[in-house]
């Protein structure tokens, strides 16, 4: 952790909890709280940490590529820091002020990242919430259908679209 401007209360606490147990799942859950925090103050729209971690990522901010500090949140301390940091004062991007993206590109995303992201997002939507996941040809498309009903979503429709598919995916009802 960059030792610059440790005079914030999150880098306090992330200097000082670097070493607990369950670190990292703490870090995803200050990242979905941060986005919870930002939406209801730039859109005025509250929403579960788990639904406003969902729009963050599916609206594919590339400045906050959250998607990736979730896969790995100890590699991206300073990021998630800074981030934390930023949304107390940065404007709402105007593709979280809207309706929760119906999109989500996973073009190029590697597996299994492709999969974890996609879990990601379906986590955080509305039960009965229609989305589209753009994939790539090969593992992507054989794999991430697979994870998605797993967590008791239904895919509706694969259909190919040059060279990647599109995947429309139903949220299933939050199991308990």
């Amino acid at each position: 952790m960059n030792p610059s401007n440790m005079d914030s209360p999150i880098r306090r606490w992330l200097s000082a909890n670097q070493n607990s147990d369950g670190f990292e799942l703490s870090l995803q859950r200050l990242l979905a709280f941060a986005c919870a925090d930002w939406i209801l103050r730039g859109a005025g729209l509250s929403a579960t940490p788990e639904e406003a971690l969902s729009r963050v990522v599916a609206a594919s901010l590339t400045q906050f590529p959250l998607g990736e500090w979730m896969e790995s949140p100890r590699e991206f301390l300073d990021e998630i820091a800074d981030f934390c940091e930023k949304t107390k004062v940065l404007p709402l991007p105007d593709s979280l002020k809207s309706e929760i993206p119906k999109i989500l590109d996973l073009r190029g995303v590697v597996c299994p990242r492709n999969a974890a992201r996609s879990r990601l997002v379906m986590a955080g939507l509305p039960a009965g919430f229609r989305l589209t996941i753009y994939l790539d040809d090969g593992s992507p498309i054989e794999n991430v259908p697979g994870s998605l009903v797993a967590d008791g979503n239904v895919v509706e429709n694969r259909q190919k679209k040059g060279n990647f598919w599109a995947l429309t995916v139903v949220k299933g009802e939050t199991r308990v």
